[in-house]
């Protein structure tokens, strides 16, 4: 076992190294071990029925910037990196005081209790100020309770008494990731790989970073090397067939070749047990088709295996969305609400879903924070202009309709601006709203005969 592991695991963990790297819900599949069988099939679901254009519909290329954010979010399953883990006992534990709070923290933690664990670490870590150990034990203990930041100050913490600590820059590159800050992500992980090569964990999360950092080829080499090395890992493959996907985009030239690269790896993931990505990689393919209750089936199978899986949710909730499921997608959102705090993909779909369910007045608070978080997100613009012009604040809604006619894909965002115009009295500018809508339907028209 490498100096790393030892660090990790510490001298009571009971969780084998292939464990960790497989992930939450995931059966290890080795030597003398099967998993779970899967068909590796992916069951084509039947279409669905043309229906009314839906009321702040994010724009096509959504299902990409939505499979982008997930890229982003692809290594948050945080079991497979810490579940179980803590630190064995550091070098006060002779203190018979000391040593019984850091048994009955490593308790709680291994009861599933980080949060109650995280307040007994901090007052020792007050009390020890200078023990790059015990603040170590509380980083683990935070990032087990997925409070990232808090984990990431620690592991700082931990290097400035400690430079270059294994176990600091794995988890202050795991938080990292955590909290969708792939590219700062790379550096710490680079450094694990630098004192620990064959760290598998610390591959593992750099070829993720990368990905989420969007640096594909560098993405694929990392994939590469690890489907030598753990052949059996899903998410190894789904990486993979994700990178070779993105460069076939980027590489005209060599577009053919990365394609099969990407259906090679794909394939190989789907004849694996049934897990975690396999859902996911079968719930992208309904998306990318329109079949989205199929794709929010997947969705779900994948949350059976990974409960608390962020990217699972956040797929869920836009299938909802897109299915026009919105009483189910406002539930589960509020629950991600809680988790995930106020982000901008979150608030925008909390807003859109209300628009839909015809209460603006109830959107406008939820679109007017994700505009705040993200002043670029277009169809939070267009849904907010949408229901402002609703609530009879139609000079309100102006700049916001003008910023979504970008996305408008079927007129109505330039109907809509010509409207709030109309009521504002504004002839000259409702007049040009209006030739630039005809000039918009009649251009529908002639590309849809």
């Amino acid at each position: 076992m490498s100096e790393l592991a030892r660090t990790i695991f510490g001298a009571r963990s009971e969780l084998s190294r292939t464990a960790l790297l497989a992930g939450a819900g995931v059966p290890e599949v080795g030597p003398g071990r099967q998993g779970e069988e899967g068909s590796g099939e992916v069951p084509r679901g039947k279409g669905q029925t043309t229906r009314q254009a839906q009321i702040a519909t994010a724009p096509e290329q959504d299902t990409c910037s939505s499979r982008s954010l997930r890229q982003i979010r692809l290594a948050r399953s945080s079991g497979w990196i810490c579940a179980g883990l803590l630190c064995a006992a550091t070098l006060w534990s002779q203190a018979g005081g000391v040593s019984e709070e850091l048994r009955r923290a490593r308790e709680l933690v291994s009861a599933g209790k980080p949060e109650e664990a995280i307040p007994i670490y901090q007052e020792l870590a007050r009390a020890f100020p200078n023990s790059a150990e015990l603040l170590m034990d509380l980083c683990i203990t935070e990032f087990k309770a997925k409070r990232y930041r808090a984990s990431k100050k620690h592991a700082e913490a931990a290097l400035k008494l400690q430079r270059d600590l294994p176990s600091a820059n794995l988890f202050l590159g795991a938080s990292y990731v955590e909290l969708g800050e792939s590219a700062a992500a790379i550096q710490p992980l680079n450094k694990v790989l630098e004192a620990q090569p064959n760290e598998r964990n610390a591959r593992l999360m750099l070829a993720q970073a990368l990905l989420g950092a969007q640096r594909y080829e560098e993405a694929a080499e990392q994939f590469r090397k690890l489907s030598e090395l753990v052949p059996d890992n899903p998410k190894v493959w789904y990486g993979l067939g994700q990178s070779s996907e993105r460069l076939s985009k980027r590489a005209p030239a060599e577009r053919e070749q990365y394609r099969e690269l990407a259906r090679q790896a794909y394939d190989r993931l789907m004849q694996l047990p049934r897990s975690r990505e396999s859902c996911i990689h079968t719930a992208e393919l309904r998306a990318e088709s329109g079949e989205w209750v199929e794709a929010a089936k997947e969705w779900r199978e994948a949350l059976k295996i990974a409960p608390d899986d962020g990217r699972a949710r956040a797929g869920l909730a836009w299938a909802l969305y897109r299915s026009r499921d919105y009483e189910a997608a406002l539930e589960l959102i509020d629950s991600m609400h809680k988790d995930n705090g106020d982000s901008a993909e979150l608030n925008f779909l909390s807003g859109a879903c209300w628009l839909n369910l015809q209460q603006p007045e109830k959107s406008i608070p939820y679109l007017e924070k994700a505009i705040e978080a993200d002043r670029h997100l277009l169809p939070a613009h267009a849904g907010l202009g949408q229901a402002l012009l609703q609530t009879g604040k139609a000079k309100e809604a102006i700049p916001h309709l003008q910023a979504g006619l970008s996305i408008d894909e079927d007129g109505s965002g330039h109907f809509q601006l010509f409207r709030a115009y109309e009521i504002t009295r504004e002839t000259e500018a409702a007049k040009q709203a209006l030739s630039d809508y005809k000039e918009f339907t009649k251009r529908l028209r002639f590309a849809n005969p």
